[in-house]
């Protein structure tokens, strides 16, 4: 230690003495001195600070695979019939998102259909598109026949059914199209598969039917305030029976119970799935959303990405989806966002919602979830949690043009579709003081090693080591990112490039990284921001 502290002391002289611009015989001896001792000079300087995050990789042995098509979008059946309440002032969209415009269906109007839509669906290959929401049971097929007219806010005709049709045959998307339970007719229903459903679309076309929303908000809404989970079942079985005996109908597997809230548990998932084993049940689907802002609080972005704030959910379902797989059926996140009840504005329509979206799939993925569908909604002044922003104009001879914007969320939606799905995990470790999750994905122990890195700290930015164990194959670096963590779409860049109103966007821009003697993958990695390491294979 003391001779390391003498040729610091030598060093520091030099500095001075070349600082004063003197040159004597002695100082020069001296810096030759220090110069042959350049080693003990880099031992003088400050450590380097700790890197942010530090994360090891092994390529085996493979862990579950992340199915194709993983990640879907949810949109309600109609913008009309939502009936949910009107937001708050504070919860209102800002005008500004497209002044000459107005909100407006995403698929478009019949016979003008949203082709700028239609490819940003294209953009995260075949997916699935589930067709349902609080609409589906307010809105009535034949509202003429209906049992309860009063309770059809709005109407679905063939226009609608041929919008459905053509997105699913534009995109190569299957539909989960939403079926009205609340008129809880059997023979009503019917009638829409057999003259509505099957008229305008190919069994080829629909994932599953899915009967009801939510059953459990029926309460005093159409049925008794006492409505339990045995009535429930009750009525959805009347459906799927009188589904079954129709040589038309039966071709549509089913989908349910679309649990939320109360009936969301273990439990109530069993005694559906079981009461449905004999049936033509094809999937089981859950509703989440980790916060709400249903009843009056806000949701901070500190709320939305403290880690417990998914992992809370994620515990719960890891024993719905344990219980499905016992009876070999997929159980799907058919509807699920940041916030219910339309978001929150500078949160959900944030880029804080693209890491947490990001990190969300993740989890949702490895908790053993089928497929992730994350909702559209149309609240009077708009959702802030909407995967994209879709305005509308109407021209003098009627057509419609139409502006997309592809939200925060959508860009992260795009990088895991694009990236991460078809493949398999990877065990990783991750050190790190920060809010920093990882996960490391391949097709193959020899494959690309494909490692995300995402940074939903509040403030924290810095180094990131990644070693993928055995590897030194170059690397290359792409990063998602927005200024802060409250920056809106306008600012979110993938790879450096937007998205444009009708879907595409440019070649992204991506950095080599080469590993070091240590086997290590150094980087930046910025607040705010999500980053892909892509190892080459082996």
């Amino acid at each position: 230690m003391q001779r390391q502290k003498e040729n610091c002391e030598l060093m520091e002289a030099v500095r001075e003495a070349i600082g004063r611009g003197k040159g004597s015989r002695r100082v020069w001896r001296i810096g030759l001195l220090g110069l042959a001792g350049v080693v003990m000079m880099a031992s003088c300087a400050a450590p380097p600070p700790p890197p942010l995050v530090s994360v090891s990789v092994r390529t085996a042995p493979l862990g579950s695979a992340i199915p194709p098509g993983f990640v879907g979008m949810s949109l309600e059946v109609s913008t009309l019939g939502q009936g949910l309440p009107v937001p708050s002032k504070g919860q209102q969209l800002a005008s500004e998102i497209h002044p000459q415009g107005q909100f407006v269906y995403a698929l478009g109007k019949p016979g003008d259909p949203n082709q700028g839509y239609f490819q940003l669906m294209r953009n995260l290959g075949h997916a699935t598109l589930r067709l349902g929401g609080n609409s589906q049971d307010n809105t009535c097929w034949d509202k003429s026949a209906a049992p309860h007219p009063k309770l059809c806010g709005a109407a679905i005709g063939p226009g609608k059914m041929k919008l459905w049709s053509e997105a699913a045959r534009a995109t190569g998307w299957r539909l989960i199209l939403g079926i009205n339970l609340k008129q809880n007719s059997p023979a009503w229903a019917l009638g829409e598969v057999t003259r509505g459903v099957a008229r305008y679309m190919k069994p080829s076309e629909v994932e599953a039917l899915e009967i009801g929303n939510e059953p459990s908000q029926f309460r005093g809404k159409g049925r008794p305030k006492n409505y339990s989970v045995q009535d429930y079942l009750h009525d959805y079985l009347g459906y799927a029976r009188a589904f079954a005996a129709n040589p038309v109908a039966k071709q549509y597997a089913l989908a349910g119970p679309t649990a939320c809230c109360a009936w969301e548990n273990t439990k109530d998932l069993t005694a559906f799935m079981d009461a449905l084993r004999h049936s033509n049940l094809k999937l089981v689907t859950v509703h989440e959303y980790v916060t709400s802002v249903c009843h009056g609080p806000n949701v901070t972005i500190a709320q939305l990405l403290e880690p417990e704030t998914t992992e809370r959910f994620i515990r719960r379902a890891r024993r719905w989806v344990a219980a499905a797989q016992e009876r070999g059926l997929p159980i799907a996140l058919a509807e699920t966002n940041s916030t219910s009840c339309g978001g929150m504005t500078g949160v959900s329509n944030a880029f804080a919602s693209a890491v947490w979206g990001l990190d969300y799939m993740f989890q949702a993925a490895q908790a053993g979830f089928s497929s992730i569908n994350f909702h559209t909604s149309y609240k009077t002044g708009g959702s802030a949690y909407n995967p994209i922003v879709t305005t509308g104009i109407q021209n003098a001879s009627g057509h419609w043009s139409y502006t997309n914007i592809a939200q925060p969320l959508y860009y992260a939606m795009y990088l895991f579709a694009r990236k991460a799905e078809g493949k398999r995990f990877l065990s990783t470790t991750v050190k790190t003081t920060a809010n920093v999750p990882a996960y490391a994905v391949s097709s193959c122990p020899s494959c690309a090693v494909r490692v995300f890195l995402i940074n939903k700290d509040l403030k924290a930015s810095g180094r990131a080591r990644v070693r993928v164990v055995g590897r030194h194959s170059p690397a290359t670096l792409l990063v998602l990112r927005a200024p802060t963590l409250s920056s809106t779409a306008t600012a979110v860049r993938y790879g450096g490039q937007p998205f444009s109103s009708d879907g595409q966007i440019g070649a992204p821009q991506t950095e080599t990284v080469t590993a070091n003697s240590r086997g290590e993958y150094v980087f930046n990695l910025p607040n705010a921001s999500a980053a892909l390491l892509t190892v080459a294979a082996k």
